[in-house]
């Protein structure tokens, strides 16, 4: 017996999921917002931020840096950020503003991440609205309590801060920063950095715009961590 013309396509979508994930019917984009970051002089920098918690926005410093004023932008809504504190150092800022009605990202720790799973890149690139790209975990590098995540899944200038989610919709990362040379160079900050009790987060002090300091992947090669090292020369293909 033939099936209906209805059941047929409700096994082709249920086959569709099971190969893609239920996250493809997710948006992934709800939780990322766009961080326009101001200086004294009127220079404008423009990355993105991934709402964490109730008022409060993940992003990397890099962005925000020497800014006076921080906008937080989501749709039609602006906010200006009241606070910032982080870890110049890592690279991992958290801005705090009014409650705005942008739903909080779900987490899960990068320990738990496999090379090879499929990852979603998500921020502005400075645009108006968030571009999606969409890659596999590479590489994973133990750093400070956490595995920093180097992915294939592309993100470009105005993506920092932005968010690497897994299939499921899970926050894997904050997309930080890529190398300018080099293919398959693009990492991000593992969310258990994020974590009050984390080792990272114990680090915090308020950002000021007189604030001053490099990140980990700023510094002179000499004073870089050494996954850095390990992993261009992964992505090059000079390690088994």
């Amino acid at each position: 017996m033939g099936l209906s013309c209805s059941r047929r396509a409700s096994l082709v979508i249920l086959s569709f999921l099971a190969i893609f994930g239920l996250a493809e019917a997710n948006d992934f984009s709800a939780s990322v917002v766009r961080v326009r970051a101001v200086s004294a002089d009127g220079t404008v920098r423009v990355g993105s931020g991934v709402v964490t918690a109730p008022g409060q926005v993940a992003t990397a410093c890099h962005v925000t840096r020497g800014a006076t004023t921080i906008e937080i932008e989501h749709g039609a809504s602006r906010l200006v950020a009241d606070a910032q504190v982080g870890s110049q150092f890592h690279d991992l800022c958290l801005l705090t503003a009014q409650v705005f009605d942008v739903p909080v990202a779900p987490t899960r720790r990068s320990e738990d991440l496999t090379p090879g799973e499929l990852v979603i890149a998500i921020g502005f690139e400075g645009r108006a609205q968030a571009v999606e790209n969409r890659g596999s975990v590479a590489a994973l590098y133990a750093y400070d309590d956490g595995n920093v995540i180097r992915t294939t899944a592309s993100f470009d200038f105005g993506s920092s801060g932005g968010g690497l989610f897994d299939q499921s919709g899970n926050l894997v990362g904050i997309l930080a920063f890529k190398a300018r040379t080099g293919a398959n160079l693009r990492f991000a900050l593992p969310t258990e950095w994020l974590v009050p009790a984390s080792k990272v987060a114990a680090t915090f002090v308020r950002v000021v715009p007189t604030s001053v300091g490099s990140a980990f992947w700023e510094r002179p090669q000499n004073d870089r961590p050494a996954f850095l090292g390990v992993a261009k020369r992964e992505a090059a293909g000079q390690l088994p």
